[in-house]
């Protein structure tokens, strides 16, 4: 066996062996990920008018596993979030689009002071439960998370 072979042999073992370990360590992710709940924890500056609704909105997401979830920032990126009311109709859609590190086992991330329009006219048909909206636990959340390009949906 030449020296090339050898070279080429140990070079696929190589890839090999980390194309199994960055599977196993995307698997992981995956499933931790399914198990991350996105809760609305602040809710202020609220303000409106006949033309909108404005607030500023933050969104805590925790890790209630004994895992961490620490994918690279590059691949792992809150996309948007989904606003609804107490019926689940969607009011709102926040574009995030915001990197993160790393949300510790049995920890936390809080998106903060994300800012909330919510136009009246689109939403009049829905005026009278969007009128009822005075905490977070008046609304309910879908956060998008996108790893490697595929979407995944947290609810609340």
């Amino acid at each position: 066996m030449g020296i090339k072979t050898k070279h080429i042999i140990v070079g696929g073992a190589i890839l090999g062996i980390g194309a199994i370990w960055y599977s196993s360590k995307l698997n992981k992710w995956k499933e931790t990920m399914t198990k991350l709940k996105a809760i609305p924890t602040g809710l202020r500056n609220f303000d409106i008018n006949f033309k909108r609704m404005r607030f500023n909105l933050d969104v805590t997401l925790y890790n209630p596993t004994s895992d961490n979830f620490s994918p690279d920032g590059i691949i792992a990126i809150v996309k948007r979030i989904i606003l609804k009311d107490k019926t689940e109709k969607r009011i709102a859609t926040i574009t995030v689009n915001k990197s993160f590190i790393s949300i510790p086992a049995k920890g936390k991330f809080v998106l903060k002071d994300l800012i909330v329009e919510i136009p009246v006219l689109e939403n009049i048909s829905n005026w009278q439960n969007l009128s009822k909206i005075r905490s977070v636990n008046d609304i309910q959340i879908e956060t998008i998370l996108s790893v490697l390009g595929k979407e995944y949906s947290i609810i609340k």
